[in-house]
């Protein structure tokens, strides 16, 4: 007779217990202040990035020295931050703390994302959340409109927006800037300048004068449109630079820059006519 032998699988089961690892941020690294003013109580928040621009804490700064609900708020913002640190994500925060409610609240002033805030928390949450990862479905404005060249549309209307730099220079721009202060996406780099652009719009202007003079007058509609669209380019870079992005009428560069009721221009220093 056969034997027959019946083996026996034996699994075992090992469960382990890995403990979670603090991961500290560099000694000196980026962040950016915020200050704003939720239902007439100024409110500082403050940031610490890693290398990758992800945030590994808050600071929250609000009333006088000594007063219980700023001891509270600044001993909560370092629970957090150790939350940061040991790989808590920021989404999780975000989620519990929104739409908390308590005092104080109601307007937001000196953020240019929030507008309205049912508390503290709900205030600085959607703030970390808009920056760091791009929840604009809690901004009550639109992220178009907190572009630096935000001019609208104009008399023309749908106009081309310059093209952004590659993922590569735009990468290395953010190695050096804080990601919540340019709030992610809303940092652009011109390629090439706008200088260039409006060179070849003139040079393609001057080509057509002549086609056009032999009926090819849609033509230079469509070479006008460059010329517009370069123009639109140099107040988008004028804006960036901090000016206001009109021409001036005397040297037509746009260097305007706010000199009490009036404009200035940095390159001719004329006058808007008041100064």
């Amino acid at each position: 007779q056969a034997r027959v032998v019946a083996e026996r699988i034996i699994e075992r089961v090992v469960e382990r217990e890995v403990a979670a690892r603090r991961h500290r941020l560099p000694h000196r690294r980026k962040g950016y202040t915020q200050k704003a003013i939720v239902g007439g109580h100024k409110v500082y928040l403050r940031t610490g990035e890693y290398e990758d621009g992800t945030p590994g804490e808050i600071f929250i700064d609000m009333h006088k020295e000594g007063a219980a609900f700023r001891s509270l708020m600044n001993n909560f913002a370092i629970a957090v931050s150790i939350g940061l640190q040991y790989g808590v994500p920021l989404d999780e925060f975000v989620d519990a703390f929104t739409f908390t409610r308590f005092e104080p609240s109601g307007l937001v002033e000196g953020n240019d994302a929030v507008k309205m805030a049912t508390s503290v928390l709900d205030y600085i949450f959607r703030e970390l959340a808009i920056s760091y990862l791009g929840r604009n479905d809690l901004a009550h404005v639109e992220p178009a409109d907190l572009r630096l060249d935000a001019l609208g549309s104009g008399v023309r209307g749908g106009g081309k927006e310059p093209a952004a730099a590659s993922d590569e220079a735009l990468s290395k721009v953010l190695n050096l800037t804080s990601t919540g202060f340019v709030r992610s996406t809303n940092l652009y780099v011109l390629t090439g300048g706008a200088d260039r652009v409006e060179e070849t719009a003139k040079s393609e202007l001057q080509a057509t004068t002549a086609l056009a003079a032999s009926g090819g007058g849609a033509i230079v509609v469509d070479s006008a449109e460059q010329v517009a669209i370069a123009t639109d380019l140099r107040r988008y870079e004028a804006r960036i630079k901090g000016y206001e992005g009109d021409a001036c009428d005397t040297c037509g560069n746009f260097t305007l820059v706010r000199n009490g009721t009036c404009l200035k221009c940095d390159s001719c220093g004329s006058t808007s006519g008041c100064s």
